[in-house]
């Protein structure tokens, strides 16, 4: 009882020094525009839609336990994890693509992970004022994130992030002078608990990217993509009562839901909503929808399986960057539990 006491003390204040580390840098980000809507956000490559079971659910993951891809979206969601795991994804993403390989540390009741996110926006034509080609521009960015997660008892579960990220245009050709790069860093902080007094439902509340802004070039600083999320999981058997689950146990169904808030504007509300049916904890199917005012509206779908300590997962999203007899965009995730 004592340890787990100290144990709960020191994920108290990890979080608290955290929440005050970018409360400092929201404060002294420099130059940083006010009042310039998210168009003059920073490192929105963040928000980008990565992680196979994620997507799969639309988006939905703010009050998910025990998923390796919580490192991306609400690291809470790591206290949940039964062992230590190593994990790749990535995919396409209309003429980008995205590349995330990570691992999770389990020690005691704290889970750390370490992640790296690179995104790739492909080559793009430069051209001068006279629409003549004068080279090619090459946009990659980057976040390193350090996360920790603890599990309170059986039925909380905090978690935070912090991310080193890098933002870089390159060139070739004459068009040198459109060189840029960039660095800042951000958090994350999550919590997610059991709601008292309703069987199989979950609540996790997050807030995504805080922190001061980032500019290019030792330009003024535009301010993150940071984001507020209120998000429920709901296992439908248990809910409904059915403690034995559905066809013998065989048939599992999570239904998720999620709301997320700009921040910075408090002017838009994005849903994200999904369900998965699992059939003996081997096979999933998924499916989604977004309804966001980042042009990433539309549904999705998914199919997941699990071996033993491995997990595949395959998603594609039928957003509005994509039409649906097009390749992109898609995901895919692999996951090893050590």
């Amino acid at each position: 009882m004592r340890r787990r006491a100290t144990e709960l003390g020191l994920a108290l204040t990890l979080l608290a020094l955290l929440a005050s580390r970018a409360s400092a840098q929201g404060e002294t980000g420099g130059e940083t525009r006010a009042g310039d809507g998210s168009i003059r956000e920073s490192a929105t490559f963040l928000l980008v839609p990565v992680g196979a079971r994620t997507v799969g659910f639309g988006g939905a993951a703010t009050a998910s336990s025990g998923d390796v891809e919580g490192a991306l979206w609400s690291p809470a969601g790591l206290a949940g994890l039964d062992r230590s795991a190593l994990y790749v994804a990535g995919g396409e993403d209309f003429s980008a693509t995205a590349r995330v390989v990570g691992g999770i540390l389990a020690w005691r009741s704290f889970r750390i992970g370490a992640t790296y996110f690179h995104y790739d926006l492909g080559r793009i034509d430069a051209r001068d004022a006279a629409n003549g080609e004068i080279g090619t521009i090459d946009p990659s960015h980057s976040a390193f994130i350090a996360s920790v997660a603890y599990a309170v008892g059986s039925g909380v579960e905090l978690g935070a992030s912090w991310k080193l990220i890098r933002l870089a245009t390159g060139c070739s050709g004459a068009c040198e002078g459109l060189e840029a790069t960039g660095a800042g860093s951000a958090f994350d902080l999550a919590a997610i608990a059991r709601v008292p007094g309703v069987r199989g439902v979950r609540a996790g509340l997050l807030l995504r990217n805080l922190g001061g802004g980032i500019g290019l070039a030792g330009g003024p600083a535009d301010p993150l993509p940071a984001r507020g999320r209120l998000g429920f999981e709901f296992d439908l058997p248990s809910a409904l009562g059915r403690d034995a689950g559905w066809a013998n146990g065989d048939l599992a169904l999570l239904a998720r839901v999620d709301v997320q808030e700009t921040l910075t504007e408090f002017d838009d509300l994005d849903l994200h909503v999904g369900v998965e049916a699992g059939w003996r904890g081997l096979l999933f199917a998924r499916a989604g929808y977004a309804a966001s005012t980042e042009g990433r509206s539309g549904p999705s779908l998914g199919v997941g399986l699990r071996w033993n300590r491995l997990s595949l997962d395959f998603a594609h999203s039928f957003d509005d960057f994509s039409r649906f007899e097009e390749g992109t965009p898609f995901q895919l995730s692999l996951a090893v539990r050590l």
